[in-house]
């Protein structure tokens, strides 16, 4: 805290003294005046205001700060509920709290002016922000705050460097590595089965602990605005953010008779530089106003650590070996490494200009123009292929090597040498035709060219085994838009209009190399009588693709046919598939209701519907000839059918005399998607079918509903209450179910069926919020009276925060995976992190000062 005070004052202080420094120099430009009698001191005369609340807080309920160790093998989670939820962004302590303070002050003539403004003073989440300004010359701003994020207070570690880049771990399961099968599990009498379980339960209670899992945020904020004249002004902005904390990774290996999965805390410690220059022309000519803007920006950003290791607690030591952990070798007879080493996000820098115009044009027209250029670079130094020492085959692949069967050189690069170029041109003409119609024609293109060197690589798959030949290259694409749009006002409070667009986006080395989309919208705006306004639009557009070829994509890929099985080729992804798109809105808005002007409705609705064009019954067949060999495939077309949605609701609020008022509003919100799937794989070079052509259907549907009710009631001239109550309630159901006749899903009650086709659990969420606020402002004369010139304000709050989420995917989440899944789980141990579940009743007091 002290650091970033000292970093704060700095900054204001550096950006006063260049402020006043600019005016010196402004001055010394003027011959120097003759020598002045002596005048009697100038009072400076301000104007000052201000607001602080402070109070002290206590809570009824509410769950511990850091959850209770997992000690005991179970489903059930030691806690019920969980605190990171309710204090997501902020902690909320219990006692004493400074919830804001202003304090300005401006001259009596309104040429200088500045105030600072402090919230959650204290707390890890404050924030502070300071304007000053000389009128119409010179304004700044500088904003320091502080933007927590918590993951979770019940994560279970077993890990040791926790919020480094080297996590160790006394966990050692090797004896279940070697001994026991995944069999064992499902065999829970067995000899077997009872010790291996032994074997886990024994090992991770006795080593975990509960742990933070969050990220937090420091910000640091300057923007100086400089106005010489009316016609020019000059802006530099800054920004500065330092992140630091863990965020929840998975990480695997193979061998060992079986992959293993563990969940860790990866480390989170990086900084974001902003800084931005810019300077603006404006002025008349002929026909009107223009205006000019230069811009110049970089932006950087630096992670302190551009990998993690992960010790591998299912490691077994080579005969003879004397260490576990990351300075052993590999285990040969075991396909195992002792170690994973995971890339995080690399350094990189970007550098933009951007010149902003505008200008009035005969015929009642404004042209406004974009050109931006932006380069982006990345050449952080590439991880080694393994980190699996000792094994000969594996460490080949961290240096250059030839292979003359495909007659390639591969892992020639050190590093990315990453390079993106974008260009960005947007063009708006306005023109107003007549007194009642308008046009606005749009033309954007944006060109996303990355000049990253593409690199042939083979890698290691999971530090135990050889990987394919892959062609690595940087995807580059266009995307442009035109538009049209008519705006006729037919009344004086009403008008209708109308547009046209197209969208083209043109891509190199994707499925779907170009696809079109043309839109078309009508809209319109009306008031009647005073008595309320209308808004309304409907959209409509069809969006194709050129063709669609997944040969083509895997034959870029994948060069020399080594890519094996992937996904089928029948499956369209949802952003290039062809699609349908219907959406509208309709808004009313009541104020001024005849007999009951105290009351205001305002009752909405929207629809988006997107239909996707893929044909689950339509047949998909390519002929491939790979190695002099062709081989026809027959597939059908799959992926996403529909996604709809819709959302209606009613907002009401009466007013029975001034301060007294109540408030209704409730808003229903639906999604409905249609999905179909295979997992029947593809051969990438020949398209060959890797087992039966099996497909499933899935529909997955959301329901949401939201109530709020509030109230405002003056008692008095000094007593003020009021009081709100909110709910919110959805229900998620997904569904799985046969549509070729031989998928898992085809056999009810068998053992496919009940893995993956059973209905799921329905996912239900429960939010619910009470506040209740009484205030009392203390009398006039007697605020005056003890010296203070402003008002005063006692406040007693109560709230209640209730949280609960019933999911499947995430209530069976527990350390010992394999009560879970004994079938696929015995090598997966969790964090168990996530726990959205909450009551929290609190009530605080406070007094508030206003001047």
């Amino acid at each position: 805290m002290e650091f970033h005070g000292r970093v704060v004052l700095t900054s204001i202080l550096s950006i006063a003294v260049a402020s006043f420094a600019v005016q010196s120099a402004r001055a010394g430009d003027k011959p120097a005046p003759a020598p002045a009698a002596p005048a009697a001191e100038e009072k400076i005369e301000l104007d000052t205001w201000g607001d602080i609340e402070f109070g002290g807080r206590y809570f009824i309920e509410k769950p511990r700060d850091i959850g209770r160790a997992w000690v005991t093998p179970s489903v059930q989670r030691p806690d019920k509920g969980s605190i990171a939820k309710y204090e997501e962004y902020g902690n909320v302590p219990e006692g004493a709290y400074l919830e804001r303070l202003t304090a300005g002050a401006q001259t009596k003539d309104g040429a200088y002016v500045a105030e600072l403004r402090a919230t959650d003073v204290g707390n890890n989440n404050q924030r502070y922000i300071f304007d000053w300004g000389i009128t119409g010359v010179l304004t700044g701003t500088v904003t320091w705050d502080q933007i927590p994020h918590v993951y979770s207070t019940t994560a279970q570690s077993i890990w040791n460097g926790v919020g480094t880049n080297y996590l160790t771990t006394n966990v050692n399961l090797s004896e279940l590595a070697t001994k026991y099968a995944q069999a064992d599990f499902i065999n829970p009498l067995s000899a077997n089965g009872i010790a291996a379980k032994n074997l886990i339960n024994s090992t991770l209670a006795a080593n975990l602990k509960t742990i933070k899992i969050g990220i937090d945020r420091d910000r640091f904020e300057a923007d100086q605005r400089w106005t010489p004249t009316p016609n020019w002004e000059a802006r530099v902005q800054y920004f500065h953010e330092k992140r630091e904390g863990t965020q929840v990774a998975g990480v695997n290996w193979g061998g060992v008779a079986g992959t293993q999965m563990v969940q860790v805390p990866r480390p989170v410690d990086d900084t974001t530089q902003n800084a931005k220059a810019s300077g603006e022309r404006s002025g008349d000519w002929a026909y009107g106003h223009y205006n000019v803007k230069i811009t110049g920006g970089i932006s950087t950003y630096d992670n302190e650590y551009s990998y993690y290791t992960v010790q591998n607690p299912f490691y077994t030591l080579p005969t003879g070996g004397t260490k576990a952990d990351c300075a052993s070798t590999y285990n040969a007879a075991l396909n195992a490494s002792p170690c994973a080493r995971v890339s995080l996000m690399p350094s990189n820098q970007a550098y933009s200009g951007n010149i902003t115009s505008g200008i009035d044009l005969p015929f009642s027209s404004r042209f406004m123009n974009t050109v931006q250029y932006t380069t982006m670079r990345q050449d952080e130094p590439f991880m080694p292929m393994t980190i699996a020492t000792g094994s000969t085959t594996l460490n080949t692949y961290n240096s250059p090597f030839y292979d003359a069967t495909t007659g390639r050189t591969y892992n020639t690069a050190t590093s990315l040498n990453g390079e993106v170029n974008a260009l960005l041109v947007n063009n708006v003409l306005n023109t107003r035709i007549t007194d009642d119609l308008k046009s606005t024609l749009r033309y954007r293109y944006y060109d996303n060219d990355n000049q990253t060197p593409e690199t042939f690589w083979r890698w290691v798959s999971e530090d135990t085994a050889l990987s394919v030949d892959r062609r690595n290259f940087g995807y580059s694409y266009t995307k442009q838009n035109a538009s049209g749009d008519l705006t006729y006002h037919v009344l004086k409070n009403a008008s209708v209009g109308g547009s046209a667009g197209w969208e083209r986006i043109e891509r190199d080395n994707r499925e779907a190399l170009r696809t079109d989309e043309l839109i078309g919208k009508v809209y319109a705006d009306a008031r009647w009588n005073d008595i309320g306004q209308l808004r309304a639009s409907y959209q409509y557009s069809e969006r194709r693709y050129d063709r669609y070829d997944p040969q083509a994509w895997y034959a870029t890929i994948y060069p020399d046919g080594t890519g094996g099985t992937s996904n089928n080729w029948g499956e369209r992804k949802f952003d290039l598939a062809n699609r349908d798109r219907n959406k509208g809105n309709v808004l009313f808005s009541f104020d001024n209701i005849p007999y009951l002007s105290n009351l205001s409705l305002t009752p909405s609705f929207g629809i988006r519907n997107d239909d996707y064009l893929t044909d689950p019954n339509k047949a998909y067949s390519r002929s491939v000839t790979f190695n002099n060999t062709t081989t026809t495939s027959t597939t059908y077309e799959m992926g996403l059918l529909k996604d709809y949605s819709w959302n209606g609701g009613i907002e009401a609020a009466y007013s029975f005399k001034p301060g007294t008022s109540i408030v209704f509003a409730y808003v229903h919100e639906n999604s409905d998607r249609d999905l179909v799937g295979s997992n029947t794989l593809q051969n990438t070079a020949t398209g060959a079918i890797a087992a039966v052509n099996t497909r499933w259907a899935s529909n997955m549907k959301e329901d949401v509903d939201t109530f709020i009710v509030g109230a405002n009631i003056a008692l008095n001239d000094q007593f003020d209450f009021s009081a709100s109550y909110s709910i919110a309630f959805g229900k998620e159901n997904w569904t799985a179910t046969d549509l070729s006749g031989n998928s898992a899903c085809a056999t009810p009650g068998s053992a496919a069926y009940l893995a993956g086709c059973i209905p799921y659990p329905t996912v239900n969420t429960n939010l619910q919020r009470v506040d209740a606020v009484l205030k009392y402002k203390f009398d006039s004369e007697l605020v005056t009276k003890t010296g203070f010139d402003g008002d005063v304000y006692w406040k007693l709050k109560y709230s209640w925060d209730h949280s609960r989420v019933d999911n499947w995917q995430n209530d069976l989440v527990t350390p010992y995976m394999y009560l879970v899944d004994p079938s696929a789980q015995g090598r997966d141990i969790s964090m168990a992190a996530y726990n959205p579940n909450y009551d929290v009743h609190v009530v605080a007091t406070s007094l508030n000062f206003k001047w």
